[in-house]
Parts: structure tokens; C-alpha cells; sequence
């Protein structure tokens, strides 16, 4: 069987869930939903945007300045037949109405062991918190917040203190990729499976007001993580 899908997605997890889709052998990629600037300096901003058009999928830009909250419920809602709505790091609100546009389910893959750091910065979370590892989680979507049942887990993801941030971020995205063709291989039955989160081990992932640099290593960041609090 082959499914109907739309994609939405941004930076380099969502490449990595691109990838993934484009390996599945059942899916047909109805359109893909993603940010971009032709002219910004961000290396990593335009990442969904070149692979698709690498793969002349359709592509629609929800950068603010382009496509407002309105405009784009609107371009969503005008799709048909959709089998799967797949969110990777994407940072647009899902409406009601756009959640029952699949006919059968709306996922989110989100970088962490939900219920553990729901959030935007799960990956930055979990090594400035000294954790020791961390993985990927696919849910259902619902309105809030990486809230919704867990459908497949990969907890494989260790962090040691040599390994830089980049590292950590390529091999997080190797696992989103590894997850997603997983699911897809028997779609129903995972969504079978699928269970409630724990509410008492839930933890919050919020932006931090630190650069993570591509080359800093775990230690380094939670060094200057620890410095930036003794000084405030």
C-alpha cells in the first residue's frame, strides 16, 4: 500500500525525516511544508528546502513574512486523500482542523524520550542537565505540546563528555532517520501500540541564552553553561 503524505519540516532534523520519507518505498511525498530564505547566511536554515527541490517535490515556504497564520491553514486544508500528516521540527501551531486532515494519524517525531523534555531544545537540555543519553520519539500530534501518545521510541543515543555538538546532532538525526523508515514499514501496528505518556516524568526543554557551537564539546558546554549561572 502506498500512503499519501505531508511533510513539514525545518533545519537539520527535518532533512533527516526527509530523508527518511524519500527511502520509504509506500510513500508518496504529496507536498512538503518548510522555511526558507534564498538570501540568509544560516548554512543550516535551507537544508528541507534544497533536498526537496533536489527531488522536485512541491515545496511551500511558511517563513512569517510569506505565508501568515491564516494563509497557511488555508494551504494545508486545500490538500486531499492524506494518509499521514509527518512533523519534524517545525515551528508552526497545528489547528484542529488541519489535525483531521489525515485519514489516518497525525505524527510528530520529536529528539528526546518523551515524556522527557517536551519542548524546542531537548538535545541542549539533556547535556547541559549532564545527562547521559537520550533518543527519539515519534507521537500522535495533538495541540499540545509533544503531548500526545507515543507511538515508537529509539533511546540509543549516548553523550559523552569528548563529543561535540555536532556529533550529538548528526547522530540524533541518523536515529530520526533510522525511526521513521521503521514506522513506516508497519504503520498500523505501531499506531496499534500506541500508549500514553507518563505524566509524572514529564521535564520541559525551553531555549537557552547560550551559543552551542558546531565544535564545543559536551564538557565545554556545560562548563560555560554552569559559568553563564554563576554570573547571573
Amino acid at each position: 500500500m502506498t500512503y499519501n503524505v505531508l511533510y513539514f519540516g525545518m533545519w537539520g532534523y527535518g532533512a533527516a525525516g526527509l530523508r527518511a520519507l524519500l527511502k520509504s518505498a509506500n510513500i508518496n511525498l504529496v507536498k512538503v511544508y518548510t522555511k526558507w530564505d534564498e538570501h540568509t547566511n544560516d548554512i543550516y536554515m535551507n537544508q528541507v528546502y534544497h533536498l526537496a527541490k533536489d527531488y522536485r517535490l512541491e515545496v511551500v515556504n511558511t517563513s512569517s513574512n510569506v505565508c501568515k497564520k491564516s494563509d497557511f491553514e488555508k494551504k494545508v486544508l486545500s490538500n486531499r486523500h492524506i494518509d499521514f500528516l509527518v512533523s519534524c521540527c517545525f515551528d508552526r501551531i497545528f489547528t484542529d482542523k488541519i489535525l483531521e486532515i489525515p485519514r489516518i494519524i497525525a505524527i510528530n517525531v520529536h529528539p528526546s524520550i518523551l515524556p522527557k523534555y517536551r519542548g524546542v531544545k531537548p538535545l541542549e537540555n539533556a547535556i547541559i542537565n549532564g545527562k547521559k543519553n537520550t533518543g527519539v520519539t515519534i507521537h500522535e500530534l495533538v495541540k499540545e505540546l509533544d503531548a500526545g501518545d507515543i507511538i515508537l521510541q529509539e533511546g540509543t543515543l549516548e553523550i559523552r563528555p569528548e563529543d561535540t555538538y555536532k556529533e550529538l546532532y548528526n547522530r540524533q538525526c541518523k536515529i530520526i532517520e533510522e525511526i521513521l523508515l521503521k514506522f513506516f514499514e508497519k504503520p498500523v501496528y505501531y499506531i496499534q501500540n500506541k500508549f500514553q505518556q507518563d505524566l509524572n516524568k514529564i521535564s520541559f526543554a525551553p531555549r537557552i541564552k547560550m551559543n552551542f557551537r558546531d565544535e564545543a564539546t559536551v564538557q565545554e558546554l556545560i562548563d560555560s553553561f554552569n559559568s553563564l549561572k554563576n554570573n547571573e
